[in-house]
């Protein structure tokens, strides 16, 4: 261990910028990935005037997880491949010693325990998107199914909500557009994207010039009349 140390005392902090490094591409590719993945989905849906993509944070999380579990393993495959194997195999050795631990399999653990299933969760996410086109809104929610079609022609309400309220009454704002139909379905874009405080107009006006509906104004959906 003594000679180990005097032999890797430095390379640790190139070791440690290299892991920098890669879990930084790691992360920027990956999310890149999963933000064009899914607006590819969107479009395929063909023209549309507004287009609706989920909340931004849902691709932070497998990146994030990926980025800090898999650069210690592809830091000591790049040293094998393109150094030397047996300095590779030597510097785990000592680096797993000198934390007390094997960090190797810990990590291993931590990518099958906690990227995988997070993984799992995302994908399905993909296809999430509402398309609003001429004739229709398609709403495609989480998982691979069928889009739902809501006709312009057949809403009975138009609300423009500011939020929703919590257990303990508080508003927390996340506003939107909310099209009721006769047959209780309901879509609204408050429920896809990020939260806005405000409403988006131009998403509005387009949505009275389709239904010919002058909407209605409520802090919530409960105080709507008519609503589900």
């Amino acid at each position: 261990m003594a000679e180990l140390e005097s032999r890797f005392s430095g390379t640790q902090w190139i070791v440690g910028a290299t892991m920098l490094g890669i879990g930084f591409l790691i992360f920027i590719t990956l999310h890149q990935a999963l933000v064009i993945a899914n607006q590819y989905f969107a479009s395929l849906d063909g023209p549309a005037k507004f287009v609706l993509l989920p909340q931004t944070a849902i691709w932070f999380f497998l990146p994030g997880f990926a980025a800090l579990t898999l650069p210690w393993d592809l830091t000591l495959w790049a040293w094998s491949a393109f150094g030397s194997k047996e300095l590779a195999l030597q510097y785990e050795f000592w680096s797993n010693a000198k934390a007390g631990f094997n960090a190797t399999r810990i990590l291993r653990i931590m990518t099958a325990l906690i990227v995988l299933p997070v993984a799992g969760l995302t994908v399905p996410a993909l296809p999430e998107h509402d398309s609003l086109q001429e004739t229709a809104i398609r709403s495609h929610r989480y998982g691979f199914v069928e889009a739902k079609i809501f006709d312009y022609s057949k809403p009975i309400t138009l609300a423009v909500i500011d939020g929703f309220r919590g257990r303990d009454g508080r508003l927390t704002r996340r506003a939107g557009c909310v099209l009721y139909f006769s047959d209780d379905r309901k879509w609204s874009s408050a429920e896809i994207g990020d939260f806005k405080p405000n409403a988006d107009l131009t998403l509005l006006i387009f949505l009275e010039s389709k239904t010919g509906l002058r909407p209605k104004h409520a802090e919530t959906e409960a105080e709507i009349n008519g609503s589900n």
